[in-house]
């Protein structure tokens, strides 16, 4: 008999220009698809649960008019909306994926999903015989669907499943892998790291503090100030009540990690002594304005030759193929013996997660990488 159960999905609708998405215009809701979840074919592939998935900002960024230019190709209209998540194994027919396996990675928010999922991603055109690139990016443009599903190890208890959408997700490799690659780190330095509270940030903390760093660290509220002293900062504060450049010029740095761009990476350049380094992992403070609305920077730019300024943007992409593999063999064990932390921010139900990208994008939520509970095994 088939066994059909409800298959809601969030749906994104329409490109957002200034600002957040609108809930209910830009990113919907859908409840009107089922599934059959004993009989639905395979196609030589596997039926997946969906347990968690992750609000992340670089959702927004995928979500621009697809004539921007950017680091990622954009997220096709009428489709799921495809993020980063944590599924369990139904049912498989594929070599080397069994029923009760966990994977991480890119997937469609819906209930319930034969993977590999291939309706919504990007679309391809052939260049020649060898390459193929995205339609609406460029030869440069990171392809962000291939980051696919991967099988993860059980943690057995050691640590809660959602650190996988978090400090041993995406954002805690992207922080890993460049800060060991291009930090340089020195015990007794001064680095500022902004969006200290994020799922990027709260590990790059940690890997400072470990290298016996001196710690300044800011996000945009208090809770989010008092969970920064938690994972150890030195100083930690709030950018909307206190002047990034006042903390900053009572502190010279040696390194600034930005995850913000715009006005935090100019009150960076003014504090950074000569020689000192920039790493380059995000911009959350553009992704909500038209690209024509993104303030530049540029009245101390000349500050980058006159100090000797070293800068390094990065991709995780780049990085991950060599990093990864030291990555995971070193911080789940320092999570799993406590010598390193990480808190999520639980919200759940699937229907949820609209609201909770929304009010991340918008610096509303608690402390901890917010990650949305879609169902239990």
């Amino acid at each position: 008999m088939p066994r059909n159960v409800p298959n809601p999905r969030i749906m994104f609708m329409k490109r957002p220009g200034d600002g957040p998405p609108v809930i209910g215009e830009h990113i919907t809701l859908d409840t009107s698809r089922s599934i059959d979840l004993d009989n639905v074919p395979l196609n030589g592939g596997y039926l997946s649960k969906t347990l968690l998935i992750s609000p992340e900002p670089a959702t927004r960024e995928r979500m621009r008019d697809t004539k921007t230019p950017s680091y990622t190709t954009t997220l096709p209209l009428g489709k799921p909306v495809v993020g980063f998540g944590l599924v369990v194994v139904l049912r498989s027919e594929k070599d080397g994926i069994k029923p009760g396996d966990h994977l991480y990675g890119m997937t469609p928010f819906e209930a319930y999903t034969v993977q590999p999922y291939v309706e919504g991603l990007c679309q391809y055109s052939r260049v020649d015989a060898s390459r193929l690139i995205p339609v609406n990016g460029h030869q440069d443009t990171f392809d962000m669907d291939s980051l696919a599903l991967q099988v993860v190890p059980d943690p057995q208890g050691a640590f809660p499943w959602t650190r996988y959408c978090g400090i041993l997700g995406v954002p805690g490799l992207s922080a890993f892998a460049g800060f060991e690659v291009y930090a340089n780190a020195k015990e007794g330095e001064t680095i500022y790291v902004s969006s200290g509270a994020g799922g990027v940030g709260s590990l790059v903390v940690q890997l400072a503090k470990m290298k016996g760093m001196k710690v300044i660290a800011s996000a945009g509220s208090d809770d989010k100030v008092e969970y920064m002293k938690k994972l150890g900062a030195d100083i930690a504060f709030n950018y909307k009540t206190t002047p990034v450049a006042e903390v900053l010029g009572e502190n010279p740095l040696d390194l600034y990690w930005d995850n913000v761009g715009g006005s935090q990476l100019e009150a960076a350049i003014d504090a950074l002594k000569v020689h000192g380094r920039v790493i380059a992992c995000g911009s959350s403070g553009d992704y909500n304005l038209a690209y024509e609305d993104r303030p530049p920077v540029g009245y101390n730019t000349t500050l980058i030759f006159k100090k000797r300024l070293l800068i390094n943007g990065f991709l995780i992409s780049d990085l991950a193929p060599t990093m990864a593999p030291r990555f995971f063999s070193e911080i789940p064990a320092l999570l799993a013996t406590g010598k390193m932390t990480s808190e999520e921010h639980l919200v759940h139900g699937i229907e949820n997660w609209p609201t909770a990208f929304v009010d991340m994008l918008k610096g509303a939520l608690p402390g901890g990488k917010p990650v949305v509970v879609v169902a239990q095994e």
